[in-house]
């Protein structure tokens, strides 16, 4: 993403956290980034746009974090699993996301309430996919009922605390609250088989959720153009590690581990800097190449 756009997709966030998503309107964007008409619409086709670009950056960043946790570690440690969920509630906290959540609600415009609500199946399909590898495949055929409850369990004891309470609780301590019911309920589940959510509408779910499909040649050309882009004012930690990683994912038989290894200070390497979307992105891209194309490796 370039610096420009990336200047309206902030400006655009802050206004939907100032002002309401409903109530600010693409004349406001383009007002307060300074830049026309026709160059918002070069960008994006419309406001809902803007908010499927910000609701796709905290996915990547959540993507990345969730990656990073679990690198070296056992997949089927419920610990990790509590960490790796409690990432995006971090994340939309972090990002004052909470508050265009909440503008946005009650809302009727139907395109609203898709972005929203294929923001929510991408976690959901993200959360029955960990469920199997900590619960094994046995559990496959109830694995998104088990999401759906581990969800709504930990969404309603934050919303709840918060309208009781006025307090935000530590989003970790209720997801593995959460993951402790879900223990408890799944043996039962097993044992009578009973699921409300059947084959028809996973598939429905699956078919709503976009799956990006990532190329390793996709990847390194991206990564050239990456390193093309940084001068010498930018981080030398960050160019020396998108430099190694560019080698070796060059190589006909590259080192997996020690690109995996360096991942995450190549991303952090560019944090609050203009090519931080970019260098979240391009790690986020090699994740999910090293996950589809080595299963076993992922960890």
């Amino acid at each position: 993403m370039n610096t420009r756009k990336r200047k309206v997709l902030d400006v655009a966030r802050s206004l939907f956290i100032e002002k309401g998503f409903h109530e600010t309107s693409i004349m406001d964007i383009i007002h307060e980034a300074k830049i026309s008409k026709g160059t918002f619409y070069n960008y994006f086709t419309s406001k809902n746009e803007c908010l499927i670009a910000i609701l796709q950056e905290s996915r990547e960043d959540a993507s990345n974090r969730r990656h990073e946790l679990i690198f070296g570690q056992d997949p089927k440690d419920i610990n990790i699993l509590a960490k790796q969920i409690a990432v995006l509630m971090q994340i939309n906290r972090e990002q004052n996301l909470l508050q265009i959540f909440e503008s946005i609600y009650h809302s009727r415009d139907i395109g609203v309430k898709k972005v929203v609500m294929k923001h929510h199946l991408q976690e959901l399909d993200w959360l029955s996919t960990r469920l199997v590898e900590v619960y094994g495949e046995e559990i496959s055929i109830m694995s998104y009922e088990c999401a759906v409850q581990v969800i709504a369990m930990i969404q309603h004891t934050i919303r709840t605390l918060l309208v009781a309470e006025d307090r935000c609780v530590d989003p970790e301590s209720v997801v593995k609250m959460a993951l402790r019911n879900i223990d408890a309920i799944i043996p039962r589940m097993l044992e009578t088989k009973e699921v409300l959510i059947g084959v028809e509408t996973i598939h429905y779910i699956k078919n709503s959720v976009e799956h990006i499909v990532v190329d390793k040649n996709m990847i390194i050309q991206q990564l050239k153009g990456f390193i093309e882009g940084l001068s010498k004012n930018d981080s030398k930690s960050g160019i020396e590690y998108a430099n190694f990683i560019l080698k070796e994912l060059q190589q006909t038989d590259p080192k997996l581990l020690i690109i995996e290894a360096l991942l995450t200070p190549f991303r952090k390497s560019f944090t609050k800097t203009t090519h931080a979307s970019e260098a979240r992105e391009i790690a986020n891209y090699i994740w999910r190449l090293i996950k589809e194309e080595h299963p076993l490796d992922k960890n």
